[in-house]
């Protein structure tokens, strides 16, 4: 029986065949040997990735830069303006956009010829830091699914049978998730639910009351009273654990 675990989906944007061919054979060769599932798409260009994006999730990005029409930078940018945490590797011939590939905080940033070695260790990196709690949600948004880092998250709010996701840079993603979805897939040791309304990122906040929240940012999110003795628990836990720094 397969015993490979943590299914991999990989995009490949490359506008010369052969490289892109090139890059799913060592991607699928490190995923051989890690026993990890994986499933490796190609595109000849970043119009092909974005109208397939809107539909289809991706969990990693190997992109080339010097393509024709939209190249890999615009590409990038395009994601992250639509606040898309999409963990991205540059693999190109060139240097000169190295400065740009921090900017729009890729994962790291290769050049042809490619060291196959080095290559397999941003791999290694990649995949351990998708293992570990920093984790990310996959939002689906009306601009199709949205990678977003769930340690960004300061708080939910529920709107009907949708959610809206208040981040630490002050920008807004709604999602088409409900709230009781959207608990769900948050880490339980992170996130509180704090009214049937609300949920709250505990590394986020700065003082508790019987009726409301205080984030660092200044926002206040309301306790219901039903709530009240979880959340301090909770609170506590978070404050012991984390900020404590106590085992």
């Amino acid at each position: 029986m397969d015993d490979r675990i943590m299914a991999l989906t990989v995009a490949v944007v490359d506008d010369d065949a052969k490289q892109t061919e090139y890059l799913t054979g060592l991607v699928n060769e490190w995923a051989d040997s890690r026993r990890m599932a994986v499933d490796v798409r190609g595109y000849k260009n970043a119009e092909a990735f974005l109208f397939d994006y809107e539909d289809r999730q991706c969990d990693l990005l190997l992109l080339d830069i010097e393509m024709e029409g939209i190249n890999g930078m615009e590409l990038a940018k395009k994601l992250r303006a639509k606040g898309d945490n999409l963990p991205i590797v540059f693999i190109t011939g060139f240097a000169d956009y190295m400065s740009e590939g921090y900017d729009v905080e890729a994962l790291h940033y290769l050049l042809k010829p490619l060291d196959c070695e080095k290559f397999g260790r941003v791999l290694d990196r990649y995949a351990d830091r998708r293992g570990s709690t920093d984790e990310e949600l996959v939002a689906e948004t009306e601009n199709g699914s949205m990678h977003i880092r769930v340690s960004d998250i300061m708080y939910a709010e529920a709107f009907g049978r949708s959610s809206r996701l208040y981040m630490s840079d002050g920008k807004k993603t709604d999602c088409r998730a409900g709230i009781g979805e959207l608990r769900a897939e948050l880490p339980a040791s992170d996130f509180v639910s704090c009214h049937r309304s609300y949920i709250v990122n505990l590394r986020y906040v700065r003082t508790v009351n019987r009726t409301e929240l205080t984030l660092d940012d200044g926002s206040v999110v309301l306790i219901s009273r039903r709530l009240y003795g979880e959340v301090c628990r909770a609170f506590a836990a978070y404050y012991t654990s984390k900020k404590g720094g106590v085992e």
